[in-house]
Formats: C-alpha cells, sequence, structure tokens
C-alpha cells in the first residue's frame, strides 16, 4: 500500500515539475522581442486560422453572391414565362368569345338582310279594291307588316348592340361594297364581267371581314367586278 502511495505522489511530482516548466517557459519567452519581419500571427499559431477565416468568408460570400444572381434569374424567367402565359391564355380566350360574337353578328345580319329584302315595299303597300270590301283582311296584313317592322327593328337594335360590344375589343367590320379589292383583308370568291364599273371594285359581300387590333382578323368574301376585255383580278 506504501508502495503505491509512493507511485502516485512521483507521478504527481512528474505532472507538478511539467506545469512549472510550462509556465517558467512562457515567462521567459514573453519577456523576449519578437523576431524582426514574421507577423505575430504566425509566432502564435493564429495565422493558418486567420487566413483559413478569410478564405472560407470569400468562398461564402461569393457563393451566397452567385446563388442571389441565379435567383434573380430564374424569378426573372419565370416571370417571363408566367406573363407568356397569361397572355396566350387570354388571347385564345378572346379569341373563342370573339369567334362566338362574330358568328352571332352573322346570323343577326343575314336575318336583318332577308326581313329587308322580303319586304323592302311594305311601307308604299295601299288596300286594293278587295281589301276595301274586307277590312278585316287588310287589318290582317297591317299587322303582319307590324310584326315584321317589329322584327326588323330587333335585329337591328342587337347588332347594334353587338356592335358596341365589339367595338370594346377593338374589332371593326372590313368595309368592302363599293370599294376597290385588297387581297390583304379579302377573299374574291366570285367575279362578275361587267362595262359599268371599274375593274377591282367589290359588287357584294358574301363574308364580312374583320380586323382586331389594326390587323386583319378574318378576311372578308367578295364578289369582283371585271371588264369584259378579260382583265383579271387577283384572288
Amino acid at each position: 500500500m506504501a508502495g503505491g502511495v509512493d507511485e502516485k505522489k512521483g507521478l504527481m511530482d512528474r505532472s507538478d515539475i511539467l506545469r512549472r516548466f510550462e509556465q517558467w517557459l512562457d515567462s521567459a519567452l514573453s519577456d523576449e522581442a519578437p523576431l524582426q519581419g514574421i507577423p505575430s500571427e504566425i509566432l502564435t499559431g493564429k495565422a493558418n486560422d486567420a487566413q483559413t477565416a478569410r478564405i472560407d468568408l470569400h468562398g461564402m460570400w461569393a457563393a451566397i453572391t452567385a446563388l442571389t444572381q441565379e435567383v434573380k434569374l430564374q424569378g426573372r424567367a419565370f416571370k417571363q414565362m408566367s406573363d407568356t402565359l397569361v397572355r396566350d391564355t387570354e388571347r385564345r380566350s378572346r379569341k373563342e368569345v370573339l369567334d362566338s360574337l362574330l358568328e352571332i353578328r352573322e346570323r343577326l345580319l343575314r336575318g336583318l338582310t332577308s326581313v329587308r329584302a322580303a319586304y323592302q315595299h311594305h311601307e308604299v303597300l295601299q288596300p286594293a279594291f278587295w281589301d276595301k270590301l274586307f277590312p278585316v283582311r287588310w287589318q290582317k296584313i297591317r299587322k303582319s307588316i307590324g310584326a315584321v317592322d317589329a322584327m326588323e327593328e330587333g335585329y337591328r337594335l342587337g347588332l347594334q348592340h353587338l356592335d358596341d360590344l365589339l367595338e370594346r375589343f377593338q374589332v371593326r367590320a372590313i368595309q368592302c361594297e363599293g370599294e376597290l379589292f385588297d387581297p390583304k383583308s379579302m377573299n374574291a370568291v366570285d367575279i362578275e364581267e361587267t362595262g359599268d364599273i371599274s375593274e377591282g371594285t367589290v359588287l357584294s359581300v358574301y363574308r364580312t371581314g374583320y380586323e382586331w387590333n389594326g390587323e386583319v382578323y378574318r378576311p372578308a368574301h367578295v364578289r369582283v367586278a371585271r371588264s369584259p376585255q378579260g382583265g383579271t383580278v387577283r384572288e
């Protein structure tokens, strides 16, 4: 047991000796002037840590900068793609609505034209001899004429409201009849030889053409005059 105590005491003495020697060495070195030309960080062993820290900070800052630029580029690309998709979707939706509105307008226009063509002389209609003998018959005729007038007024008002709506879409009908043939906005589906009208003049319109935002959306189908001498009209 005594031997164990002596051995432990000897170990403690060696540790104490080493600790005291380190303290003395540090005290002795601290009194000496540092070597000229060598930074104190190197002598104290802090140079590598500081340099490593600077390298790490520089790399981290470069990575953050690159990541920031990448995020900006991705955000800009996403915004452009999103804007393009929105514009394409809006244009497709407007085109579908516009096609439906133009189809309704064509039907109203055909109806109005038919009514006017069938009863274009009813305003000067006068009762005949038999109508005077049978006033009830004449009253029925007048009622029929009144119904036709109401139908014509309905077509006209419907077209007017629809044209106002198309105007909001910046859509307008292309004026063709009586104008010179324009291959950019018209398709000549029929040609009539005549010497009474200048060659290339549009005689009638089979299907109305339209412009949308200043551009031809749908060309008109027209009948064009041609001189009997054999002149040609570009279709």
